[in-house]
């Protein structure tokens, strides 16, 4: 048994990535750039949507995006202030459920 395999995921979480293709999107992004972080408007720009949609994603929007599934909020992204600027990273347990979700694909294409 490896590490990766001893994980525990909640089940919200995969829930709230399988709601939303943007969150999926924006997470599999921030995995990719790791460890670089990138702020609000560049992350619009490379996920292409609209940065309230994703700004949503990241920390809810009223009813439209509920905050209790926003990927802060389930602690699978974290905001920095740099100078007064927001850098958005992956979190570790974020880059964990990411590793998790890429291996359950390679085995649901049996």
């Amino acid at each position: 048994m490896t590490k990766r395999d001893m994980i525990f995921i909640n089940p919200t979480i995969i829930r709230s990535l399988n709601k939303s293709k943007l969150r999926k999107k924006i997470l599999f992004f921030l995995y990719k750039i790791y460890p670089q972080g990138v702020y609000l408007s560049e992350l619009s720009r490379w996920v292409k949507s609209d940065p309230s949609n994703v700004l949503g994603c990241l920390k809810g929007m009223s009813t439209r995006y509920n905050g209790h599934y926003s990927l802060i909020e389930l602690g699978l992204v974290k905001c920095i202030d740099e100078n007064g600027m927001k850098i958005y990273t992956i979190t570790e347990y974020g880059r964990n459920v990411v590793e998790y979700l890429k291996d359950y694909d390679k085995i649901s294409k049996w």
